[in-house]
């Protein structure tokens, strides 16, 4: 995780103050708290807290020379619970989080077109779908790696099975 992408998952941009993350940041605990949102909050409360600590520790960058202004302002938080909610009302469905990708295995094949709908792609060396924001497009490759170091290096929120219900409660 990067400073802006960790700053698109609390849908910040421009200067950034240690009191705007802890606003961001309470706003989406809210939102996302497993006991608001036992389908997908834990999941989600995974990536905002990893967030917050990454933020939080690389304040000085932030405030010293590494402005996001220019950056593209990306709120990454709703695309994901949108995509982790189509994930959980599949069957036979593994996902996974690491960094700001999710990961999909189990049966997959029967899931294709949906899969692709969803913007997730391929990975053949890994045997495994993905799902990226769309601004990782182009700036990251996973290449020659496997998935335990990629999960090494970027740290992963464990391994969800798919409940196959259809119809989930938003938070």
């Amino acid at each position: 995780m990067n400073i802006q992408e960790a700053l698109n998952v609390f849908g910040l941009s421009g200067d950034v103050t240690e009191a705007d993350i802890k606003k961001a940041f309470k706003r989406l605990s809210l939102k996302y708290h497993p006991d608001r949102n036992p389908e997908l909050g834990g999941e989600m409360m995974k990536m905002i807290n990893a967030a917050r600590d990454f933020l939080l520790a690389n304040l000085d960058k932030i405030k010293y020379g590494q402005s996001t202004e220019q950056a593209d302002y990306y709120d990454f938080s709703e695309e994901m619970e949108n995509v982790l909610r189509e994930l959980a009302g599949l069957t036979d469905i593994v996902f996974e989080i690491i960094g700001n990708w999710v990961w999909i295995s189990g049966d997959t094949k029967t899931h294709k077109d949906t899969l692709k709908a969803l913007k997730c792609r391929w990975a053949s060396k890994k045997q495994q779908w993905f799902y990226r924001p769309e601004e990782h497009k182009s700036r990251r490759s996973f290449g020659e790696m496997s998935i335990d170091e990629i999960r090494e290096k970027f740290g992963s929120f464990g391994k969800r099975k798919s409940s196959g219900r259809k119809n989930l409660q938003a938070a």
